[in-house]
């Protein structure tokens, strides 16, 4: 193994994560400080509060994620096998299977009877 190829790995295995959960931590902080000063002034939150936000659909973000994972591993599968030369065919792939995994969800979601 070479030297940059453990650098590179050490960046994206321990750097990377870490700088991603610390960005998380501070915009939740700032948001909980930025409530606890309403509630001092009087101000009432629950309009702040949003219910209908898509990211907290978990359930969106994982169909989105698995159609992407499922594009990106037929597209490399189909590129090692020598069906196509062009690498293009990953992300093409990625964006079909992620159109195919939220237009289940929404197919789901409809059947479900939620909003």
């Amino acid at each position: 193994m070479k030297a940059d190829d453990l650098i590179s790995m050490i960046l994206i295995l321990g750097v990377l994560p870490v700088t991603i959960l610390l960005i998380v931590y501070y915009i939740q902080k700032a948001k909980i400080r930025e409530r606890m000063q309403l509630l001092e002034k009087g101000i009432d939150i629950t309009s702040l509060q949003k219910k209908d936000s898509p990211f907290n659909n978990i359930l969106m973000w994982g169909m989105l994620s698995t159609g992407v994972g499922l594009g990106l591993l037929l597209g490399f599968l189909l590129i090692e096998q020598g069906i196509f030369k062009d690498d293009a065919i990953m992300g093409i792939l990625a964006i079909l299977f992620g159109g195919i995994g939220l237009t289940i969800y929404y197919f789901i979601n409809k059947r479900g009877g939620n909003k």
